[in-house]
């Protein structure tokens, strides 16, 4: 799969990550492969320092967690995933104190946890390819918010590398929308 898919989106623990897979994620990212982490998907395990190496931060010794009220703070992101966004209420789950290093991403949206910015959302490229990091989405309810599917589907899009906006109709299909 990681020879022919264009992009990749992962919504699991991860639990097959380990060192010695790195070699296929360097391959797909290398020719210009797509990769969308939403939530646990960052979890590197005891391999969090080569999975980060690759996909900016992840999930590994030491990280933290915290179920609950969130605010989504775009900080003025100029980056098109986050266009026309400010700030985003949820009901999810944040982590923080993650392996690697914040300032090889993007950050597109931070969450304040222990009095600090901590990134939720990030992009990286690495080789020819794109990476998309998403820590929201351990709740189902998470999917039914259109303006978070906006973003979610935007970073799939610029992920592969198409317009942000490709999958805009999508959005709002069965969301919840009004009262």
């Amino acid at each position: 799969q990681w020879e022919k898919a264009d992009v990749v989106v992962m919504y699991s623990n991860n639990p097959g990550w380990k060192a010695e897979r790195a070699k296929d994620l360097d391959a797909f990212l290398e020719r210009g492969g797509g990769l969308v982490l939403i939530h646990w998907a960052v979890n590197g395990g005891d391999a969090a320092d080569e999975y980060a190496a690759r996909v900016g931060l992840a999930s590994g010794k030491g990280a933290k967690y915290r179920h609950g009220p969130q605010t989504l703070d775009f900080g003025g992101s100029k980056h098109p995933i986050a266009r026309n966004f400010d700030k985003l209420e949820l009901m999810d789950e944040s982590y923080w104190d993650m392996t690697g290093d914040p300032g090889k991403v993007d950050v597109l949206a931070t969450g304040d946890e222990e009095g600090k910015p901590r990134p939720l959302l990030w992009t990286r490229e690495q080789g020819k390819g794109r990476v998309f990091g998403c820590i929201p989405g351990h709740f189902t309810w998470t999917f039914d918010d259109p303006l978070y599917r906006i973003l979610l589907l935007r970073g799939i899009a610029w992920s592969a590398g198409e317009s942000v906006d490709r999958f805009n109709e999508l959005a709002t299909i069965g969301a919840r929308t009004g009262d």
